[in-house]
């Protein structure tokens, strides 16, 4: 009887794993997914950086209003 019962324990335990495996490479494969994603995201925003820093019009002094003003 006992034989049968750690069996079936073992077996149990064997089920558990396997889904742990499968949870944990599902949550690799999706972690590797939104970290590329991110890096995509970290791209564009650069690249808006500067551009804006590129295009935003630089003051000059004959633009300026004099300080009596």
């Amino acid at each position: 009887m006992e034989t049968n019962a750690l069996e079936a324990r073992v077996s149990e335990l064997e089920t558990v794993v396997t889904f742990q495996e499968q949870t944990i490479s599902s949550l690799s494969s999706e972690l590797f997914i939104q970290q590329e994603k991110l890096k995509e995201i970290d791209r564009t925003l650069k690249a808006l950086v500067k551009s804006y820093k590129e295009n935003i019009p630089q003051a000059s002094a004959e633009h300026e209003v004099p300080p009596h003003y």
